[in-house]
């Protein structure tokens, strides 16, 4: 895996996106009751997973050893 530094716009606009989705998901999860709670609080995690993709993929590539 190449450590580019540089991102693209539109990389920074869906990782954004991602992050804000993820907060107002955990936002409505802390409203919720139930097995919506669950679904929300899982769809929030999952989407903050998408935004630190790059970081989750270089914690993985290090311990690869990559």
């Amino acid at each position: 895996m190449t450590n580019n530094s540089k991102q693209s716009v539109g990389t920074l606009i869906s990782t954004l996106s991602f992050a804000g989705v993820s907060v107002a998901l955990m936002d409505q999860a802390m409203q919720a009751e139930g097995l919506r709670a669950a679904g929300l609080w899982v769809t929030a995690a999952l989407c903050l997973a998408a935004a630190l993709r790059f970081r989750i993929a270089e914690l993985v590539a290090k311990w690869r050893g990559e």
